[in-house]
Parts: C-alpha cells; structure tokens; sequence
C-alpha cells in the first residue's frame, strides 16, 4: 500500500512538472497526417486578400516551412507544423513560436486561430498531442489552426521573463497575432474580425487574460483558461504572508527551466519575502499590474506615467531598477482597458495551494461582468502535486482505487485521468467549447453537462453542481464553552503552532457536501486592551520584535464520522495576520460529507505553504480569538443550502 502511494504521488508530481514547468516539445507520439482525411479542392474559392489589414508595423519574420496560402493554392494538404522567428516590437528580443496547421484544410469556410501557451519555466509545443493543457491534435483534428508560443524569456524567445508584463509580453502576443493575420490567409473572421481563441494552464492561463486586457483590437472570441491566477499579489502574499515554499519554489525553477532568464527584480523579490517575512509595496504594486485583477479594479491605485518618454520608467533588466515616484509607488504604462464580452470556459484545481478556488471565482465574477458566456469548473489536477504533505497523502489514501487506476494510465494518457469534473473531460468540452462559440456549431452542454452551473471536484471521481458560488453561509461561533460561559480560543502562534488548535463547529445531520468560500469574521487579540496597546509599531526588520505580529492560518477540517484526528479539508488555510478585527474569506473548499462527520475549525501557527512565514516575534506565542465562521454546507446534490444543519 505504502509503495503503491509513494509510486502514485510520484508520478503524478512528474506529470505535473513536465504540464506546468516542464517543456513542451515531446508531450505525445509523432505527428502524422491521417490518411483518411482528404483536402477539400482549395482552388474552387476564388483568392482574396488579406481579410484584414494590420496598421502596426510588423518586423521580418523567418519561418521554417512557406506558410500554406488558400489565396495561392499553395501546401494545402494539412497538418504541418513549422516555427517562426521575429524580433519584438518592443525591444527586439527573439520572438518564438511554432504554427500548427489544420489536418484537413478547407479554403471556403476557413479556420479560426487558437493560442496555446506552456506553463511557468516551460517551453512551446512542437508535437501536436492531446495534453490537457496544450490539446493541438485534438484542434487540429476539429479544424483548427493553432500557434504554441515560448513566451518571453522561455524556451527559444529572447529577453527576461516579466511574468505577464503588459509593457512587454503583453506586446509580444498583439505582434504575434498580428504576425498571423498578416501571414495566414486561411484564418477566419466574423464581421471583419478575427476568429481567435485561447488555452493553455498556469502561466498558460494568464497568458490569455493579458492578450484579452492588452490588445487594442479587442480579437478575443473564446478562451479556456486553467488553474491560473487572478492577483498575484493573493497568489503569492495572501493575507499579506508570504507563501515561501512557492516563492522558493518558483525562483528555482524559474531560473532553472529558463537558463537564468528570469528578471533580477522578481527573483530578489522572492528572497526578499522569505528573508524578510514581508514583501516590498513597490513589488505588490508589480505583481497586481501583472494580473487580471489590475485591468478589472486596480485596487492597488497605480498611476499612469503620462510623459511620453516612459520608456525610460521601464524595469530595467540588468540593474532591477523599479518605476517608481518619490513617495514610493510604482508607476505603469499600459492603462486599464475597456472589457468587451468574451466567451470563457475556466478550470481550477480545489487543491491548488498556488493558485486557489477564490482566484478562479474573482475571475469568473470579472468576465461574467463583462458580458460573456463564462463557466466555472473545477478538476483534480492542479499545483499542488509539486507540494507533497500530509494532505496530499490524506488525499492519496482516501482516493486510492481512482489513483490506482489512473497511474497505470499516465505514461499514455499524460494528465488526462485527472483533467476531469465528473464526467466531463477536458480535452472534449474544450473543443465543444471552440465548436460552438467560434464556429457556430454543436451544442458545447452535450459535453459541459453541468450547464450554467458550478462543477465542483469533491474527491478524485467526485463531483457535484451548484447554481453558483456560495460565499459564507451558515454560521457558527469561534468560542470554548466553559460551564456555560462562551470565551475565546487560545490559539498558539510562532514556531509553537505547528499543531492547530481545533475548534468544534456542527455534526452533519445527515449526508452533504460542504462547496464554496467560507468567511470569518474574528478577532485577535492578546486578552487585554492594555497589553495590545503596548505593542510597538516598528522594531526589528527581521524577527519585528515587541510588534506582537502575529500570524494565523485559519483553514476549515473534517473529523470523518466523528472520531479520529481531524483532517483538513482540501489542505487549504488562510493567512490572518495581526491583532484586531479581520472580516475575510477562507480559501474555498470542496468535500463530500456523511452523517456524523464533525466540522472543525482549525486554527494553526504555521503551514507548509507558507513555510517560515509565522510570527517571528518571541515576545508573543498565544492569541486569544472570537467571532464567527460562515461554512457553504449545501445538500448532497449540491442544489441548495443544507436546511438541517444547526
């Protein structure tokens, strides 16, 4: 059994290096053109121009293969794949990327263009094979061509990685799709616009909300992005705690699978928080003008630099000097952008501890808002398969029979066995999804079963639907009962709380599922107003000694038919740092529930996720904490809120 685990952990952590950090060059067989398939005669449509001009300038690219033209006649005879070379508009760096053509070319209806993009300190994909997170033959099996990229700094493109940098990669992917509608005369377009789509997981995901928020010619139509981020600020500081095994995590194998090409800014950045248990406001500031969340609120207030000389406020490479102004912000070039409704299918992993449920959530609110046909799924498949812990065993055990079923099936199926919400696979409602909102037909529900509504992954094989989101819901007090008398919780914090300190919430009355965002609402305090007071607002830079910082992970757990040790439930907490009050959402989680499983609140001093990263401050090693927790218990259908619960 202990071999079997070890064996399944194992392989599932190298699937996910290879999808998420790992290249993108041999992920499936050989490419072969299918015999069966047979060209339409190209030559019956008459040539046309190009069906739209590009007013950017566009550089001189190399390509490997003369791309094939409907308008000339020319190489049609489908599924070839070729790469392409061409400085960036913005700075002249390498820009890299390879075209995969239809298998099946068809001059008269033409095809619309997907991009791809690999994830963080990977590469692009030169084989078209059916990975989930870069589906190319089964796009180009449907009638797609598709264009996977080496973004910025990875792979064989030049320059620094900038991690979504509007000002630069942002540029590159405009240029990119400009490249393709200057030089593929077999796109095709609606009402004179392109036809353009968007997949891809991770970095590949935030690939395709820049390309949305940045391109000022609004091209695209559909995306499908997964376990992605929102903020990177929430990614990486949630609750203002830096997430030190990520930090480290990224730094190395950002470095690693990118030669060293990563900015020297992110990568003191991420030193700095470990070093300094906090990160620099002006990197907040850089990390929230690389998300979705700048173009959608800029809650962080950047300003615009108005001179036009601001190029000169650009991140510089080799000194890591930050646009800054005097009092300290960081200043930006690219302004937020006015949304247009795009039509998004999104996938989140419920265990994902970088990339959280609540991120997909925030942008699932963002693009529903924006007008467009957006649903929310979620899969077993996420990040946190490169953070082995307790839960991730946990997880393993109670889901033995399904991993030992997929594992066998992982050399030849890749990532496939885990990219599922209930039965509906990926890779299918992936191409139903391009289907039906770029070529007008099928029906995309025959295959995303669940409709409009919200797909959770209970367990590995277990899923369940709910008409939407719940944040909070029924909610119970954060107290000790003590002869009658309700008090607060004595919570340890520091090096001291590597054990949580559990709080009892409710017995299930009968079977559940407990699915969405919780919240809390509670207050931390050292017993007495008078000892809060003396407190002292700065010390220290290292340990903040006499500051009482104290630092909480509050996450919600299960004790399973009521007796046992509690386990918690998805392996995710939430950061509550300082004294006060704190009015927050938990990290969202998704479970199955029996009668007479006891819920629990579990409140620890420090977490693997953010290894490190609790109070430093040995003046302090116990909280008192009160309020309460909101827990979306729903029934076992997942269809309404659970009515018996007390």
């Amino acid at each position: 059994m202990n071999h079997l685990t070890k064996f399944a952990i194992t392989g599932l952590s190298a699937a996910l290096l290879t999808a998420c950090g790992g290249g993108g060059g041999n992920d499936a067989a050989p490419e072969t053109n299918n015999p069966g398939l047979q060209a339409s005669t190209p030559q019956a449509s008459q040539p046309q121009p190009t069906a739209r001009a590009i007013s950017r300038p566009m550089p001189a690219s190399t390509s490997a293969l003369e791309p094939a033209s409907c308008n000339q006649g020319t190489d049609l005879a489908g599924g070839r794949s070729y790469r392409v070379e061409m400085p960036s508009r913005v700075d002249g760096a390498a820009i890299v990327f390879e075209v995969f053509e239809p298998s099946l070319f068809d001059c008269d209806t033409k095809h619309p263009l997907i991009l791809q993009g690999h994830g963080f300190s990977g590469s692009r994909t030169t084989t078209a094979g059916d990975d989930p997170l870069a589906p190319i033959k089964p796009l180009i099996d449907a009638g797609y061509a598709v264009i996977s990229i080496d973004q910025r700094g990875h792979g064989e493109s030049g320059g620094t990685v900038r991690v979504m940098d509007p000002d630069f990669e942002g540029e590159d992917l405009v240029q990119i799709v400009d490249w393709a509608e200057t030089h593929l005369d077999y796109l095709k377009y609606r009402d004179n616009n392109l036809l353009l789509g968007g997949v891809g997981g991770s970095y590949g995901g935030g690939f395709q909300y820049l390309l949305y928020n940045v391109d000022p010619d609004q091209r695209m139509d559909a995306m499908v992005p997964q376990i992605t981020w929102h903020d990177l600020t929430y990614s990486l500081n949630q609750g203002g705690v830096t997430k030190n095994y990520w930090a480290a995590f990224l730094s190395l194998a950002g470095d690693a699978g990118t030669g060293g090409a990563m900015d020297p800014f992110i990568r003191s950045t991420l030193i700095d928080g470990i070093v300094g248990n906090r990160f620099p406001e002006a990197a907040l500031d850089f990390f929230h003008y690389h998300s979705p969340s700048y173009f959608s609120d800029n809650e962080r207030g950047l300003e615009l630099f108005d001179s036009g000389n601001s190029q000169e406020y650009l991140l510089d490479p080799i000194t890591g000097r930050l646009p800054i102004t005097s009092d300290g912000r960081y200043i930006i070039k690219t302004p937020q952008s006015t949304p247009y409704p795009v039509d998004v299918l999104m996938f989140q992993g419920m265990r994902d501890s970088l990339f959280p449920f609540n991120e997909a959530y925030e942008n699932y609110l963002s693009m529903k808002k924006a007008g467009g046909d957006v649903r929310l799924l979620t899969y077993p498949f996420s990040h946190h398969y490169l953070a082995p812990n307790v839960g991730l065993i946990q997880d393993t055990l109670a889901s033995f029979d399904f991993y030992l079923d997929a594992v066998p099936e992982l050399p030849a199926a890749g990532l496939n066995a885990l990219a599922s919400c209930g039965d509906i696979e990926i890779n299918r409602a992936t191409v139903a999804w391009f289907n039906e909102k770029l070529l007008g037909k099928g029906n995309a529900d025959n295959v995303i079963t669940t409709g409009q509504q919200i797909c959770y992954t209970l367990s590995p094989g277990d899923a369940v639907s709910a008409p939407e989101v719940t944040v909070g819901g029924q909610v119970f007090p954060i107290a000790r009962d003590i002869l009658g008398a309700s008090l607060p919780v004595s919570a340890l914090i520091g090096p001291a709380g590597v054990l949580p300190t559990i709080v009892p919430m409710t017995t299930m009355p009968e079977d559940g599922v407990v699915a969405g965002i919780p919240t809390v609402d509670l207050n931390v305090s050292l017993g007495l107003d008078t000892l809060d007071n003396a407190c002292l607002e700065s010390s220290d830079p290292i340990l903040s000694l006499g500051t009482c910082d104290a630092i909480l992970f509050v996450g919600v757990g299960v004790i399973k038919s009521g007796f046992g040790a509690p386990e918690l439930i998805d392996e995710q907490v939430q950061p509550i740092r300082g004294l006060g009050s704190h009015q927050v959402q938990l990290t969202g989680i998704a479970e199955r529930l029996s009668e007479g499983d006891r819920l629990v609140l579990m409140i620890y001093g420090q977490h693997p996720t953010f290894v490190g990263a609790f109070s430093r401050d040995l003046v302090v090693s116990t909280v008192q904490v009160s309020g309460e927790v909101a827990l979306p218990i729903l029934t076992s259908d997942g269809q309404e809120r659970l009515a018996s619960i007390r």
